[in-house]
Order: structure tokens, then sequence, then C-alpha cells
């Protein structure tokens, strides 16, 4: 009786093992960690969030990659670009020292983001040149500067794993397809932006003629569009994204026809690297095993590397002085953060469209979310704090459009608010103006308490890149006439923050949105048994 009682219970043991899709039996099994970072925009040392925590930094990402080859596993090191601009850091030195810790980071390779041309091609090219790295835009077609066209390839391939057995990994990279709506015209009007899914259906087949054993998809694309193309293109073991700076965790992981595929976001600023332990069955039919995945906090728990961090050490003592003066103080947080500013009115939206419109005098100023970049602790307002907030060298125009102009722009902003992670284009206004978004497609837009006239011309305050129609905001192409000031915006924030010496700026019903956060779309049949990476 307990003989046969063992049998029936061994049976119940050994039959799902016997199922399974990843049985060891007569495979190379290939134990290795890929590692994705994404939109660190010159984050290259620690910082403070606005909950006072530490975190980020090239030291902290370097160490914790060491760490886990100190445990014995090799490790794929990845990034989706955007890893310029943002900070003082990149104003002072032009992504260089970026580049460089990349490389003494391990990085495999790089996407190109929308940012890498903010200073444009000549800049960049100068940049890249440092990189011992591939960079990589599918979707790119340089014609202005023959070495971006040699040094930015469309993919590479890399390996991972033990000498012996090498897991061969094909790498695509894929830049933003709205690239010329969102970066300065006159740095992006001579080369030809590719559909994602063109350029990935004319590299995917000699991608596999080279029998790759996995193809990851390094994708500054944005969710939206990285979801249609991890259902469009099943050949993708996963797609590595970033754009929207969402801090996807647990990533989505589905069953495929070879086993785990997978999709995911970091987030933003090197708050996090999103880890994946993978396992490799060569010669099965089902060879990708994802055995532990999610976001790893880079906070105080890790430590730095000493080295990179005394060389971000020695470039803050460089531009410190420069910096660090006060300009003005604030009585309340300052409220810059992305989900907020691309999304509904903020304080300091409020303050920047306020400043605009009173020392560029108009009826109106009109900020976008996606130009505050972030935002501001209570206390002492310093140069830098300006700077990270302001980044871009944005030039103040005034505009005279008929208010039937300026009621298509924000039913241009309405018809892209359902965009995960928000609309870089999401407009902050001045005083004066109300904007009621729960109307439906057509806003309610009221100024000083009336309704726009059609037919009336208003002067508008704004910013060169909305003036020429960015964030594909055309109605702001229909000005009449237009100003160029000759004034930065930064220069602009800190002369008014300076005139007035203490600020304390609120949010007062400028802007109605529907409430609730907008949610994100996941692919179907996610695996939910995925336990998260050790943090040790």
């Amino acid at each position: 009786m307990i003989k046969h009682l063992f049998k029936s219970l061994l049976l119940v043991v050994l039959i799902p093992a016997c199922l399974s899709a990843f049985s060891t039996q007569n495979f190379d099994i290939i134990n290795f960690s890929i590692l994705h970072t994404s939109d660190l925009h010159a984050r290259l040392m620690q910082w403070e969030t606005p909950e006072g925590k530490t975190v980020g930094g090239y030291a902290r990402i370097k160490n914790y990659k060491d760490s886990i080859e100190k445990q014995g596993r090799e490790v794929l090191m990845l990034s989706s670009g955007d890893i310029f601009q943002g900070t003082f850091f990149y104003r002072f030195f032009q992504g260089i020292p970026d580049i460089e810790f990349m490389n003494d980071t391990g990085y495999a390779a790089m996407a190109l983001g929308n940012h890498e041309f903010d200073n444009g091609q000549e800049a960049l090219a100068e940049a890249l040149a440092y990189a011992k790295f591939p960079v990589l835009a599918a979707n790119i077609q340089f014609k202005k500067i023959p070495s971006l066209q040699v040094k930015i390839k469309p993919y590479t391939f890399a390996e991972v794993g033990p000498e012996s057995k090498k897991v061969k990994v094909a790498i695509v990279g894929l830049v933003p397809e709205e690239l010329k709506t969102i970066v300065q015209p006159v740095f992006v009007n001579d080369f030809t932006v590719l559909d994602a899914a063109e350029a990935l259906r004319k590299y995917l087949p000699e991608i596999k003629k080279a029998k790759p054993d996995m193809i990851l998809l390094l994708s500054h694309l944005g969710w939206d569009r990285e979801l249609q193309l991890f259902e469009e293109f099943p050949e993708l073991d996963g797609i590595l994204g970033g754009h929207t700076h969402l801090a996807i965790d647990p990533p989505a992981i589905v069953s495929g026809a070879r086993g785990h595929r997978f999709m995911s976001q970091p987030g933003e600023w090197g708050q996090h690297v999103t880890r994946y332990d993978v396992t490799f069955y060569r010669n099965s039919n089902r060879s990708v095993e994802v055995t532990a995945a999610g976001l790893v906090p880079l906070d105080k728990s890790t430590h730095e590397d000493n080295k990179i961090a005394e060389r971000v050490a020695r470039l803050w003592t460089q531009i410190q002085e420069k910096v660090v003066t006060p300009v003005s103080e604030t009585k309340v947080f300052l409220n810059g953060e992305r989900g907020d500013v691309r999304n509904r009115e903020t304080n300091l939206g409020n303050l920047l469209a306020d400043c605009f419109k009173d020392l560029v005098p108009a009826d109106m100023a009109l900020v976008n979310g996606g130009g505050i970049r972030s935002s501001i602790a209570t206390g002492v307002i310093t140069v830098g704090d300006v700077l990270n907030v302001l980044p871009f060298d944005n030039y103040l125009m005034r505009l005279k459009m008929s208010g039937a102009s300026i009621n298509k722009v924000f039913a241009e902003v309405a018809s892209f608010s359902g965009t995960a992670g928000g609309f870089g284009g999401f407009l902050q206004v001045s005083e004066g103006l109300h904007v009621d978004y729960t109307a439906g497609q057509k806003p309610k837009v009221l100024f000083n308490g009336k309704p726009l006239s059609a037919t009336k011309l208003y002067t508008v305050t704004t910013i060169d890149f909305l003036a020429a129609g960015g964030n594909g905001l055309s109605g702001f192409t229909e000005a009449v006439d237009n100003e160029s000031t000759g004034k930065m915006t930064a220069d602009i924030f800190m002369k008014y923050l300076g005139q007035l010496q203490t600020v304390c700026p609120f949010t007062e019903g400028r802007i109605k949105t529907h409430s609730g956060a907008k949610k994100y779309k996941m692919p179907k049949g996610i695996v939910k048994s995925i336990p998260k990476p050790r943090f040790d």
C-alpha cells in the first residue's frame, strides 16, 4: 500500500518535469543577465528624489554590474538612448563624459534617442567618436555627415556566456519615428527617418541569415509603438524600450514559439536598472527562459564605483562655482515632475508661463511640458536648478495668432492626450487663460473669462521650437506674424526669479483635465510566475 502510494506521488512529481518546455536533457545550458538603462539624460552623478532618496549615477550603475559579474554571471549591458541633455553637465561637456562612463561600465550597445540630436549632428558625431560600443539606429539614413552613417549601424551582434558556448545576440536599434517634430528642425532637416516596422522588415531577413540565438530590439519609440512592434514581430525575443520614461515593473513576459518573450522600460535618470536573468537552452525548440526579472533600485543600498565617482567629482569641481550661485528662493516645491507637467497644471508650469508673459509682454504665454525637465526643491534656487529645469537652448518668440489657430493648438494637444507617459506638447498656460479638456476633442478655452474670438489676433509668447510646429502642434505655424526676441528661456527665468527674490506659486484651476492616471496597455498572456531578481 505504502509502496503504491509512493509510486503515485513519484509520478505526480515527475510528469510535470517531463512535460516542461525547458527540460535540461541533452541541452547546452547558458545562464546570463541582461541589464538595461534608458533616458539617463546627463545624470552623471547621484541625485536626490523629491522624497529625499539618493539614487542613480554612473558610478552606481557600474558597481551594480560589477557585483553581478563577481557572482559569476555574464552580463549584457544595453541602453535605449537619451543619454544626453537634461542637466548642466551636458551644457558644459556636450555628452563626452557620458560616453566615456558607458565605455567604462561595459555597455554592449546603445540605440540613439531624440535628445542625442539637441546640439546638432556635428556635436553628436564628435561625442560618438569616443564610443567603444556600437551605436544603433536602423530607421535613419544620414546624408550630411558621412562619419555618422559609418558610425551608426542598423544592428549589431554581441556574444554573452562562457567562452566555450557563447550565446549570439542580434541587437537592432530604432529612434522615434516622429524625430523631426520633437527636435529643433535645423538639426534634423537633412536626413530620412523611416517607419519602424519598415526598417525591421528590411533588416530582419539579413539578421536571421546570420543565425543569432536571440534577437533584441533597443527602442526609443515609446511604449505604445513598442507594444505594436512586439505583437507584429514575434521573432523579436525582447524589446528594451525608452522615450516614455515608464518604470515597467515587473517587465511584461509572455510565452512565444521559442520560449519567453519580454518587453519593458526602466524609467528615467538611472533611478533603476531593468534586470533579466536568462537561461538559454541550445538545441531546444523552446530556448529562452527568463528565470527572474524586474526593476532594481539604484539607491544607497548599492555602493558607487570609486573610480567613476572620483571622475564625476572632478567634473563637478570644474563647474561648481558656475552653477551653485543663488538666484532666488522658493517657499514651496516647484513641481516639474514629468508625469505632472505633461498631463496637468503645475505650479512650476504656471510660474514659467507667467514669467514669459511678463518679460516678453503678450496676451498669453504657452509652455510645453516636455520643455520642463526638472523640479526645484523648497529653499534656495541656484543657477544649476534653473539650467536643470530649462536645459534646452530655446529662444522666446512673440507670435500673432488668431483665436481660431489658438483653439486649433489646444485641440491638437487634446488629440495626443492618451499618449503613454504623457504628451511632451501638453501646454502650461499663463494667468488669464483657462482650458477645459473635459469638454471633448475641442477643449473649451477662455481668455479673461471669455471665449477666444476666432478672427481676433492675440499676441502669444512661446519658444521657437513650438513656433515651428514642434510636438506636432501645427496650429502655431498659422501665426500671421512672428518675432524672435533673441532671449533664451533659462536667461529670462533667472532674471525673473532674481527680480522677485522669493516665489510661492500654486495651482489655481487654469487647466481642467480628466482625473485619474492614464493607463498604458500591456501585451496579452503575461506570465505572472517570474520572480524578481535578488538585489544583492
